[in-house]
């Protein structure tokens, strides 16, 4: 039966995992220029003729980079929460698109706060990884981590959804300015990917926490017929001249009657 009961919780554990991995992928990504981190970003365009900027541009959740042989190259020095703001990040307002200009701050706050919410997605994620290896074996510690990915699960569909709508309005802004850009697939990818492996898994630790209750509930009843069933046979020790015996309790039937 145990194993039978480890065997339930991997599988959402598996689920987990694979979203624990994946943020860290998103909140690490372009941090540094090594293999894989330097072949996810947010947003690339064409940046040529703005500012000190280079021909191609990619932003991460930390900098922004140059691209050489399709990877993250030249970054500038990390800064947590990256702005996405094209007249700061290179200097200068020329050659802008001025829907970006226009809505300055909105894309700040966007950038900002999906940088904050991927990371405590990724957090609470990680204490609920932590939890779902106790999960494996303990009723109690798969209700804890249902709740930790359900935290992250929220958390995460925010981020997702800031960073897709700050990133689609860049891109339809340079676009429409006459210039290439697309979002970073792979980040994109991981992004929403985690979102549907957290759903899962936290209907799977849910599933398992009302399972493992029912059968907790129905295991008493049981008990307590068991208990009644040896009320009437309870052996007592008690001193009978001088000895210590034992007593046997027995029934009363009703076949024993008087005679008169």
């Amino acid at each position: 039966m145990a194993a039978r009961n480890i065997l339930v919780a991997l599988l959402p554990f598996i689920l987990l995992s694979g979203a624990t991995l994946l943020l860290l992928f998103i909140v690490l990504g372009g941090i540094k220029d090594s293999n894989p981190l330097n072949r996810i970003f947010y947003f690339e365009a064409n940046t040529s003729g703005i500012g000190n900027a280079p021909p191609i541009s990619r932003w991460t959740l930390w900098n922004v980079c140059s691209v050489s042989n399709g990877l993250n190259s030249d970054c500038r020095s990390n800064k947590p929460a990256y702005a996405f703001q094209p007249d700061v990040n290179f200097g200068s307002t020329s050659g802008v698109p001025s829907a970006i200009l226009n809505s300055h701050r909105t894309y700040y706050y966007l950038s900002r706060f999906s940088f904050a919410f991927f990371l405590i997605a990724t957090i609470f994620s990680g204490f609920a990884f932590l939890s779902g290896l106790f999960a494996l074996c303990s009723l109690l510690a798969s209700s804890v981590t249902a709740g930790l990915a359900l935290v992250a699960l929220i958390t995460d569909i925010i981020a997702s959804s800031l960073a897709t709508a700050l990133y689609v309005k860049a891109r339809n802004a340079f676009r429409a300015d006459g210039r290439s850009a697309h979002l970073g697939v792979k980040l994109f990818a991981f992004a929403w990917t985690s979102v549907a492996c957290l759903i899962l898994c936290s209907v799977g630790y849910l599933l398992i926490f009302r399972a493992g209750r029912a059968r907790t509930r129905g295991a008493v009843p049981l008990e307590n017929e068991k208990r009644r069933g040896r009320f009437f046979r309870r052996r007592r020790e008690y001193p009978a001249d001088g000895e210590s015996g034992t007593h046997v309790m027995e029934p009363q039937t009703t076949h024993e009657q008087s005679s008169f």
